[in-house]
């Protein structure tokens, strides 16, 4: 019976771990995005801290906007992934504008990173660009492989 409890406790230890990790590594992905984007635009930060924190709190509204985009995407085309060329563009322009309100939200709230309009809306349309990108379903044919 002490043997199973013990399995049990290191099974949840384990995937805290796993948890842990893997919200760490999508951080750390969005980290040196912004990091590198705001190196491309010019954007004043006062320490790599202050970055991390703007990232962090991004983080955590995008999940929340996140879920709300999905469901409201759901709720209008009754799909769960793009297929078509103006569901993909709807799907873009949901995105934009939620990526776009929360780094605004973001922005005006944390002033040790002083982001312009116009950074603003550069940043939200290629987090956008990225995210329906990577939730467009490909179809693939099984004749049209090449041997």
């Amino acid at each position: 019976m002490k043997q199973n409890e013990d399995s049990k406790i290191l099974l949840k230890i384990i995937l805290s771990i796993l948890v842990v990790c893997s919200i760490a590594f999508v951080g750390v992905i969005y980290y040196f995005g912004f990091l590198g984007a705001f190196s491309i635009l010019g954007v004043a930060y006062e320490s790599p801290k202050h970055l991390a924190v703007f990232v962090g709190i991004y983080l955590i509204l995008s999940i929340i906007g996140e879920l709300f985009v999905k469901a409201f995407y759901y709720i209008l085309i009754k799909k769960t992934k793009t297929q078509t060329f103006h569901e993909y563009m709807f799907a873009f322009s949901l995105n934009f504008l939620m990526n776009w309100i929360i780094i605004s939200i973001v922005n005006g709230l944390y002033k040790p990173v002083d982001l312009a309009w116009y950074t603003e809306i550069v940043l939200a349309a290629f987090i956008a660009l990225t995210e329906v990108t990577l939730d467009l379903e490909t179809k693939k044919k099984k004749g049209s492989r090449t041997k």
